[in-house]
């Protein structure tokens, strides 16, 4: 026998998913072309604590 499905409720359930979908791209589209305004200060910050690459022989 089959499953009975509230059309209502399949309807609103595939149009969550498509806005979430939709939702999902724009923010990948918008965060790739927005610079991030710390990214400088962070990078002077970072290259204070880097350690120093090992040498052979040592």
């Amino acid at each position: 026998m089959a499953e009975i499905v509230n059309l209502n409720k399949a309807r609103k359930a595939a149009d969550r998913t498509a806005r979430k979908e939709k939702a999902k791209e724009r923010r990948a589209l918008r965060s790739a072309s927005r610079p991030d305004p710390d990214a400088p200060r962070r990078e002077r910050e970072f290259d204070g604590k880097r350690l120093d690459e090992p040498t052979d022989g040592a």
